[in-house]
């Protein structure tokens, strides 16, 4: 890559420099995580700064859901600039339409009036030669806020096509994913799915205090997430488990004793009600443990926004959480609360809907859509929780802990209990 970002700061000060006179940053620039992920940007080789300079590319910056991330997307070459916005992968109806209004004002270079700031980005990005000699530009993600966030730049040409993505990280968190994804993807390329296909890792190496994983990927600007569950989601689902089950496997009991641990780990940071609320469902679930025991290697993060269609294909991507330490139906759970069908229920009535969903339509008993449910929920706000928990005082929550609350609730008192 030979050029990127930009942005104007109210302030002359460099947008990636903490400042120390006193005063907070004004605008999106208050964000330590953003500050964060620029460093990182720097440590792949660019120099990003909140005024014009030579060689630099102006980006708009975008805030994302809750302000949580941020999107750094260039203004030129306008074939990148209507690409980036493949970074984007709304779910909801009224956010896809925004999304769609979003493609149609870059096509026609309307300016984007939404952006938080401007930042102007120049340089070469180290790791864009394994993509090939044409990828010269970016766009870039900042990742969710948190220890484990981290960088993510989408690789293009000039004339938008979207050659790959490279994570980068600089924190212990992050770069522990980073390298879990790079093994998972090697030992899924070596099993060759047929269900689906898995981006090839092209790089690994840190560089400058920073962990960077370059893979390649299918997207074109106009392949959008799957918002529902297909055949193909199933039949990838189904062939991840049967060829990935092995000795590494736990058991149900190994798996309880695990979740047991998380709590006993985290006790001193859950909020008041989550203790004994994860402590009753995991003695509910120690009855009968054969029901929640997983097959095989689970993506960990199956959603609708890490797969998309192409070419009649199903792709996935984002394996950074895969491992084997998940319950039984965690991957197509995870799916099912994230699709658009039953976004709109209540928390409570969507639960129960997915347990019913399980039964009927997977032919999973109903003490089994039960239990898988429940570790579902033990296993999913275990591990927000553990994400967040880097003190001993105790979390004020995280995404979705009240509607997880309530759920987990509901499942404790209501029907196919196995207590």
């Amino acid at each position: 890559m030979t050029r990127a970002a930009t942005a104007k700061v109210p302030a002359p000060r460099p947008a990636h420099r903490r400042r120390n006179d006193g005063q907070a940053p004004r605008g999106c620039f208050d964000d330590p995580h953003l500050l964060d992920a620029l460093q990182e940007m720097e440590a792949l080789g660019l120099r990003v700064a909140p005024t014009a300079h030579a060689g630099a590319i102006p980006f708009d910056v975008l805030a994302g859901r809750a302000r949580l991330r941020w999107f750094l997307l260039p203004r030129r070459p306008h074939a990148a600039s209507v690409a980036a916005l493949a970074m984007i992968q709304p779910l909801r109806p009224v956010a896809r339409a925004f999304k769609l209004a979003m493609v149609g004002a870059a096509r026609v270079g309307v300016p984007r009036v939404w952006r938080q700031g401007t930042l102007h980005v120049s340089g070469a990005i180290r790791c864009a030669d394994v993509f090939g000699p044409d990828t010269t530009q970016a766009a870039f993600l900042t990742g969710t806020a948190g220890p484990h966030r981290k960088l993510t730049v989408q690789l293009m040409t000039v004339r938008g096509d979207i050659r790959g993505y490279a994570k980068v990280s600089r924190t212990p968190a992050g770069q522990a994913l980073i390298a879990n994804e790079g093994l998972v993807l090697a030992q899924l390329r070596a099993l060759g799915l047929h269900a689906a296909t898995v981006p090839r890792v092209l790089l690994r190496e840190t560089r400058n205090g920073a962990a960077v994983l370059a893979t390649d990927s299918a997207r074109t600007p106009h392949d959008a997430c799957s918002v529902h569950l297909r055949p193909a989601h199933l039949a990838f689902l189904e062939e991840l488990a049967a060829r990935t089950a092995s000795p590494k496997v736990p058991d149900g009991g190994k798996l309880l004793r695990g979740l047991r641990a998380q709590v006993t780990q985290l006790a001193p940071a859950l909020p008041y009600a989550w203790r004994p609320r994860l402590e009753r469902a995991l003695q509910e679930l120690a009855f009968m443990p054969s029901l929640i025991a997983p097959r095989g290697l689970a993506h960990g993060d199956f959603t609708p926004g890490n797969t998309f269609r192409h070419r009649d294909r199903l792709c996935v991507f984002d394996w950074e959480y895969a491992g084997y330490a998940y319950p039984a139906d965690y991957d197509l759970i995870r799916f099912l609360l994230a699709a658009r069908d039953l976004r709109r229920a209540d928390a409570v009535e969507r639960c129960f809907a997915i347990a019913a969903r399980l039964s009927r339509d997977f032919n999973r008993p109903p003490a089994a859509a039960h239990a898988r449910l429940t570790a579902f929920l033990c296993t999913r706000n275990l591990m927000l929780a553990g994400r967040r928990a880097n003190r001993v005082a105790p979390l004020p929550g995280w995404e979705g802990e009240r509607t997880a609350a309530r759920m987990l609730d509901a499942l404790l008192a209501g029907p196919g209990r196995l207590s």
